[in-house]
């Protein structure tokens, strides 16, 4: 039994996935920045949707918030809105940082302290991406996400080198996710919305997701309580599909493809974006590899040929004139 524990947690493994991962996450955040660039004083602001005088009754003090700055906006003379904005930039820079994959965990660090004292702050602008953020931010300060395709690594002519420890984060990351699907799962399954439909038409209805106009939806009731008992299936399943190898791309695909509908019909693409990362890092990482190495690689060949092909008819002609 320990032998099989220590196989399943400790068998060393190489970490792209965890590369992956770092590099999908630090994106994801520029992204986010960059749709964020137009409304961080609304957010974050010391009057913005929520005042720094109200968060400021409302989250624990022991928690990091913005509204910290206020002795500093005093002594230096620097309008609130101008350390909102100095602080933003810190966090993007950390995140490109991540992104490059040098001093990774200071980076990483840096992006999660300063992003956890965005959220305290505009928490009435927060979803689940930010809370997935936070823990990834996290992952990435306490996991080896930087053994691999950084910076730091470009200068080492080895390969990169399997060890336990990347197994153990990827273990980490595929237990999280079990827990939270099927945590989200039992939480649907409680509720009678999930099971008649309510909860994928009162969704599709709504302002603030609704993207198209699905009112014809109203015609074939049965659709709306297919999609929801799809949606039961694959959250309370997806612990057994995931693991099955037999049926572990498949549930992959599924699980992906469900978060792609969400982000087109509800426009949560942030969010989609950030599970879809989780659920390749963990489990889709060796479908990636095979869907680059059947074809792009290719394609990369074939032109590399054409290209070499042209060169050669070219220094052909060119003996001749």
């Amino acid at each position: 039994m320990l032998a099989s524990l220590k196989r399943f947690f400790l068998t060393p493994s190489t970490g792209e996935p965890l590369a992956f991962f770092r590099i999908g996450i630090a994106l994801l955040g520029l992204v986010q920045g960059g749709w964020l660039a137009g409304s961080i004083t609304l957010l974050y602001g010391s009057n913005g949707l929520v005042p720094w005088s109200i968060s400021n009754g409302i989250v624990d003090a022991y928690m990091p918030q913005l509204s910290w700055l206020q002795p500093l906006v005093s002594v230096t003379g620097m309008s609130a809105d101008a350390w909102v904005y100095l602080l933003m930039g810190i966090y993007l820079f950390s995140l490109g940082v991540l992104l490059l994959g040098k001093f990774t965990r200071y980076a990483a660090f840096v992006a999660w302290a300063l992003q956890f004292t965005f959220i305290n702050t505009g928490f009435m602008g927060a979803y689940g991406v930010e809370t997935f953020m936070h823990i990834a931010l996290f992952y990435c300060i306490t996991m080896p996400v930087g053994e691999v395709f950084s910076w730091d690594t470009f200068s080492r002519s080895a390969a990169p080198v399997a060890t336990e420890w990347n197994t153990l984060s990827i273990r980490v990351l595929q237990l999280h996710l079990c827990v939270v699907y099927i945590a989200s799962g039992a939480e649907k399954a409680m509720g009678i919305q999930w099971w008649n439909g309510e909860a994928i038409w009162q969704t599709l209805m709504q302002g603030q997701f609704a993207r198209f106009d699905m009112r014809w939806m109203a015609n074939y009731p049965l659709l709306a309580k297919v999609i929801g008992w799809g949606t039961l299936l694959l959250e309370t399943g997806y612990p057994f599909f995931i693991w099955w190898r037999r049926t572990r791309p498949y549930g992959y695909l599924a699980i992906v493809l469900m978060h792609m509908g969400i982000a087109v019909f509800m426009g949560l693409q942030l969010f989609s974006g950030i599970m879809i990362i989780f659920n390749t890092a963990a489990f889709g990482w060796p479908y990636l590899q095979h869907a680059y190495r059947s074809i792009v690689l290719p394609l990369r060949e074939k032109k590399r040929l054409q290209r070499a092909g042209q060169l050669a008819t070219q220094a052909f002609w060119n003996h001749f004139e």
